[in-house]
């Protein structure tokens, strides 16, 4: 089947985190947000120390090639603008940094100076192409580690809201937000970890969206959804950016006591996918709209079909009534309550319990079996 890409896993602006899911009280008055010119040579010392901290594994995601990495290089040798970085410093470690914005600047930075690739693509100074850092002329080199890249510096901020409210404006006039890549960096732990993990070694999720991780993290905040959705629907309010939030930090808190858990919700994941694979093949977790399937999966509908055949016994009823509970799903499609729950608000608590209950309702009947509503579990 098709990669990621391909497959589009797009989001409707009502279905993913943005700004509106923000904490409209956060406070920006005690926070010192400052200017400083720092020379390439003491950022890069600074990286190598560990002070700023670029978290290579969560770099992976969309990282620059070598081209690129060269037409930054070559734009600080012959001295072009280059856009600032916006750093935060650790609450909990003074003198240590959280990168809000230029993460790819400062690994290209980091790792031209470290000799880990060669110039290339360059035609301002194309004779440098095929250079490595130690290999510079000696004046070009010099010149590099002394000039200065223009960094913002955030300090005293009062809770993560505040950096997330910032990240949201300084991406919201380019490419599409990811709040699970900010979520990496300023909460990661061992859940996002253990999804990292799952998304390398996953066939069945490889089989449905391929091997390429997604360049803003679509693919992680997808499973961290099916785990929230899974284990902690009950307590989601409304607000998907805060449960999400609310969900990692569960987890990080009480690691030791829900990792099997974590695995086991990974392990039934595997098993939903190729459950709706089988049934629906190229049309999983897409919306039926009478004639013919939408072109882009729906995760509003990703969420209840998911939810119930990571239930074995559920699965492989489906499995043996196939045909029925696709046309189940089609019939549910049309229902505007349903269609409500997934295209208008699918982010109210009420479109949440409302897909929910419809869909595992549908199912339960075709399969003859029962619908629990206050678990939300088909038995």
């Amino acid at each position: 089947m098709s990669n990621i890409d391909q497959y589009e896993l797009q989001i409707p602006d009502n279905q993913q985190e943005d700004e509106d899911d923000l904490n409209t009280s956060i406070s920006f008055k005690e926070s010192v947000v400052m200017n400083a010119d720092w020379t390439i040579e003491t950022i890069d010392s600074q990286i190598r120390k560990g002070n700023i901290d670029l978290q290579p594994s969560f770099q992976r995601r969309g990282a620059w090639d070598d081209k690129r990495k060269s037409r930054l290089i070559e734009s600080i040798i012959v001295g072009m603008p280059v856009p600032n970085i916006v750093l935060a410093e650790q609450k909990d470690h003074r003198g240590r940094f959280i990168v809000i914005d230029g993460k790819q600047r400062l690994m290209a930075i980091n790792e031209f100076l470290a000799d880990d690739f060669k110039l290339k693509g360059l035609d301002i100074r194309p004779e440098l192409n095929g250079q490595k850092y130690s290999e510079l002329p000696s004046e070009d080199r010099e010149y590099l580690d002394n000039s200065t890249l223009r960094s913002t510096v955030i300090r005293s901020w009062q809770d993560e809201n505040f950096l997330y409210a910032i990240f949201y404006r300084l991406n919201s006039g380019s490419l599409p937000l990811s709040p699970q890549e900010l979520r990496k960096a300023l909460i990661g732990g061992k859940l996002l970890d253990e999804i990292e993990t799952y998304l390398s070694q996953s066939n069945q999720f490889h089989a449905l969206f391929g091997q390429s991780l997604d360049k803003r993290m679509r693919d992680s905040e997808l499973v961290l959804r099916f785990i929230a959705y899974n284990k902690r629907v009950e307590e989601y309010r409304g607000n998907f950016k805060e449960f999400l939030d609310e969900i990692v930090e569960f987890y990080e808190k009480g690691w030791l006591n829900y990792q099997q858990e974590v695995v086991d919700a990974l392990n039934s994941l595997n098993l939903a996918l190729d459950t709706t694979v089988q049934i629906f093949g190229d049309n999983s977790f897409k919306k039926w709209l009478g004639t013919k399937y939408e072109r882009v999966i729906n995760r509003a509908i990703f969420d209840c079909i998911a939810r119930f055949f990571s239930d074995q016994n559920v699965s492989q009823a489906a499995l043996q009534n196939a045909s029925a509970v696709e046309d189940a799903f089609k019939d549910l499609c049309m229902d505007q309550d349903y269609r409500d729950s997934v295209e208008k608000t699918p982010k109210t608590t009420f479109a949440t319990h409302t897909r929910i209950d419809m869909w595992g309702r549908s199912l339960a009947h075709v399969l003859g079996m029962q619908y629990d509503g206050n678990t939300r579990r088909i038995l």
